[in-house]
């Protein structure tokens, strides 16, 4: 790997500093996580979760909807990790261990997560 922006398409493992301001997209704390990489630019690394969740709390009037009648709907979406929060990216040159497959991301052991493994 030359350079930073080799790993965009692959599987890592992040290792973060902090995660101030991440925990509602889903990051299991600090890490290591599996996640697979979007881009990468010089604010940091873009990575996917497939299965962001948000809850509609309001109509299309503006009026609150009640509990029982709210829905999830899941996402896919792309999530920014600052680059002063990453402390490690391991990055492997053969074949990522298959629970970290991007496509198992979204599901461990029939078990629906929020796109990272841990």
């Amino acid at each position: 790997m030359e350079d930073a922006r080799d790993i965009v398409g692959t599987t890592v493992l992040v290792s973060l500093r902090e995660t101030g301001g991440l925990a509602f997209a889903g990051i299991p704390g600090e890490g290591p996580f599996f996640c697979r990489v979007t881009a990468v630019d010089e604010v940091g690394l873009w990575v996917r979760s497939r299965t962001f969740t948000t809850i509609e709390l309001a109509d299309e009037a503006g009026r609150a909807v009640p509990k029982r009648k709210r829905r999830r709907e899941t996402h896919v979406v792309d999530i920014l990790l600052p680059w002063r929060n990453v402390a490690t990216v391991v990055a492997f040159e053969d074949e990522v261990p298959a629970a970290a497959d991007a496509e198992a991301l979204g599901e461990v052991d029939g078990e629906s997560r929020i796109g990272f493994v841990t």
